[in-house]
């Protein structure tokens, strides 16, 4: 197993404890890493630090803009790639500060210093680089960013390509994306969550304006034959402004069109990951995603209906002992 796979599975398996109450986490993990103990010292590891930020999806108030999952990741990566600190620079941009970790990388605000205004790099690094499905995962959201010019959707300025170097360090390749300010819709609902335990939901006319200018992000990428295919409140960001913004189009691909390239249809064949994790996240999947079948526009309109529950609710559409059960439960659409 490579060490980009081993990684994806870390965090599959760190997604699933997270979600899953605690008194079933040790039964999970046994489970799930099936007697591999380098592999359950890594999640427990990711868990611990996990534990030390309470205050769940949304960040602490003297943390900035680092979530739990941010926090937790980037210790790990801190052995696996090359970490940019502020002050360094990558091609014309220079590192201004982290805003988060992922799977394959890092999230940086940086400053364009020809352009005079800061952007967000979103850095492929070290084992990832090499690795093919990074690759095509990686290719794909630059060009399916450059296709859409839509204003609730986060945009994109350019590739960095992998044989720019950062200073004194190693060849990253980078997306340079739009910089947008503000809390994640995951964030603003665990601040509810806090600020009126009583009264979870977000106030109706603020569901109204998200679910709004979310519909038109999606049906403006639908117009292009583009199907987002990781729609949840994690990647729906809300300015201070008040205008939506739809990011993280890494899963996202194209509907089956004459459009297509090689790359896309290779991806299409591949709906479970090497893994076998399936793309996108459990509790915002349609039934056929979860089921690992090809997925149309109808699946970001599930995903959508699931983030529009949320916003009123204040919990999931969908829940469950652990990810498999929550998928079963997904399935056979039994809503909690």
């Amino acid at each position: 197993m490579s060490e980009s796979e081993r990684w994806a599975r870390v965090k599959n398996i760190f997604d699933a404890a997270v979600a899953c109450p605690a008194g079933d986490r040790p039964g999970l993990l046994r489970e799930m890493c099936g007697g591999d103990p380098g592999l359950l010292a890594n999640v427990e590891s990711l868990l611990a630090v996990d534990a030390e930020n309470p205050s769940g999806f949304a960040p602490s108030v003297d943390r900035g803009a680092r979530g739990r999952v941010f926090d937790a990741v980037a210790d790990v990566l801190d052995a696996r790639t090359a970490g940019l600190s502020a002050g360094d620079r990558l091609g014309d941009y220079e590192i201004r500060g982290l805003l988060g970790a992922g799977g394959m990388g890092r999230a940086y605000r940086a400053r364009d210093l020809t352009l005079g205004r800061d952007v967000g790099l979103k850095i492929v690094s070290g084992p990832w680089l090499t690795d093919p499905e990074s690759g095509v995962r990686f290719d794909r959201e630059a060009r399916v960013l450059a296709s859409l010019n839509h204003p609730n959707i986060g945009s994109i300025y350019g590739v960095i390509p992998n044989d720019v170097g950062a200073t004194a360090g190693p060849p990253l390749k980078a997306l340079v994306l739009e910089l947008v300010e503000g809390e994640t819709l995951a964030e603003r609902l665990a601040r509810q969550a806090v600020a009126a335990p009583s009264r979870p939901g977000l106030p109706l006319s603020e569901v109204v304006d998200i679910a709004r200018q979310t519909i038109d992000a999606i049906e403006a990428a639908h117009e292009h034959g583009i199907v987002h295919r990781d729609l949840k409140p994690g990647n729906i960001k809300v300015t201070p402004e008040g205008r939506v913004k739809v990011l993280d189009f890494g899963l996202a691909r194209l509907m089956s069109t004459g459009r297509e390239r090689d790359a896309d249809r290779a991806a299409k064949a591949a709906e479970v990951t090497q893994n076998g994790a399936l793309l996108g996240t459990a509790p915002y999947m349609s039934p056929e995603q979860a089921r690992g079948r090809t997925v149309d526009k109808r699946s970001d309109i599930w995903s959508f209906g699931c983030v529009l529950y949320e916003m009123l609710a204040g919990v999931p559409a969908f829940a469950g002992d652990g990810t498999a059960d929550l998928l079963a439960n997904v399935v056979t659409v039994v809503a909690v």
